[in-house]
């Protein structure tokens, strides 16, 4: 959780991605809510699709919010892997990511520490273009 690129996950079955171009925080997270509810419906992932949607909802709101993204793209890429384990991955162009371990321990407000609360693992690593934050949700499956 230190800003250090995430270890390869199980190889990829499904994948999307599409941009947003920031306007508010809202109008951002509602634009990646409906997609995501689409490409989670073709994906057939099998884990709770309501948590996915909120982790998503929550890490464009971020990204929109304290990522200064407003006229900026946001990137958004959903994957399921062979595991069943669903990638939700933001990208925005603003590398820094002051204070991760505490954002998600909800000392820095509630979205982060929210996600967590969901069940996913969550990551982040800066790069060229900028930075991805990464949630890593599983189905739940135990077979």
């Amino acid at each position: 959780m230190t800003g250090v690129a995430p270890p390869p996950p199980a190889p990829i079955i499904r994948h999307a991605r599409w941009t947003i171009r920031s306007v508010r925080a809202p109008q951002d997270a509602q634009s990646a809510r409906v997609q995501a509810w689409t490409c989670l419906a073709l994906f057939g992932w099998s884990g709770p699709i309501p948590s996915a949607i909120a982790i998503l909802d929550h890490l464009v709101r971020n990204a929109s919010e304290f990522g200064r993204c407003q006229g900026e793209i946001i990137e958004v890429q959903i994957a399921r892997t062979e595991n069943d384990d669903l990638l939700i991955d933001v990208i925005n162009c603003h590398s820094a990511f002051p204070d991760f371990e505490r954002a998600v321990a909800g000392h820095l407000g509630q979205g982060l520490w929210r996600i967590a609360q969901h069940g996913a693992t969550l990551s982040w690593h800066p790069h060229k273009s900028g930075k991805t934050v990464r949630g890593v949700l599983g189905s739940g499956r135990t077979s």
